[in-house]
């Protein structure tokens, strides 16, 4: 039997993260917690990263290149592969439509149990979590490309952070099909998990179906 995926999307400061570690804690199935933070983060080595050397090719908050996209299409794949084994996944997630990050997922997703939740708070609500967070914890290899590019680049990337919030907000919610929709600003994140058990509770999610019928096969 496939183990459930439960992929999260939304935008920086919308809640994936905490979401992602609440359902984990308390579900009675065992999931592993995977996506989007974890690969640009930690999985990436630093020259691809935002402040690497290579970032053109890798990853940056608004341009993926095709070093970034081939790993994220592995990524989808080893997701795929573990619900194959019977394991169930948590997945944060920018399933943008633009660069075509939804489309490899949903194809490389073919077959096995997803459910898709987005997690949409209020603009008012994101944007004062966005400029009040603080940068508590820096993955090694991101630590590794900031220190190599000099001491200012902390509050350099704080401000760049808050300026691509509202292209991140129009891109991530950019898709309008998903099996839950939440608004991550009105609820705490143990609620958000209580919506997200009811909903597997009530059968598969069918999004991702839905949107093999929209998207044609990107690969």
């Amino acid at each position: 039997m496939s183990g459930q995926i439960v992929v999260i999307n939304g935008t920086s400061g919308a809640g994936k993260t905490t979401t992602c570690a609440t359902l984990a804690r308390h579900s009675p199935d065992p999931y592993l917690m995977f996506g989007m933070d974890l690969l640009a983060g930690t999985l990436l080595p630093a020259r691809y990263t935002m402040f690497g050397a290579m970032k053109e090719q890798g990853y940056q908050p608004t341009a993926y290149g095709p070093v970034c996209m081939q790993a994220l299409s592995a990524m989808h794949a080893m997701i795929a592969a573990a619900s194959r084994t019977g394991q169930s996944v948590v997945v944060d997630h920018l399933m943008f439509v633009d660069p075509p990050v939804l489309q490899d997922a949903v194809w490389r997703m073919e077959g096995v149990p997803v459910l898709f939740v987005n997690l949409k708070p209020s603009w008012d609500v994101l944007e004062k979590r966005v400029t009040t967070r603080e940068i508590s914890f820096i993955p090694p290899p991101i630590q590794e490309a900031m220190a190599a590019a000099g001491p200012e680049i902390v509050q350099a990337f704080a401000e760049q952070l808050g300026a691509v919030t509202p292209w991140f907000y129009e891109h991530a919610y950019a898709n309008e099909i998903y099996d839950l929709e939440l608004d991550s600003s009105a609820m705490t994140p143990e609620q958000v998990c209580q919506r997200i058990e009811a909903r597997l509770a009530e059968g598969p999610g069918t999004a991702f179906a839905r949107l093999r019928e929209r998207h044609p096969k990107p690969f």
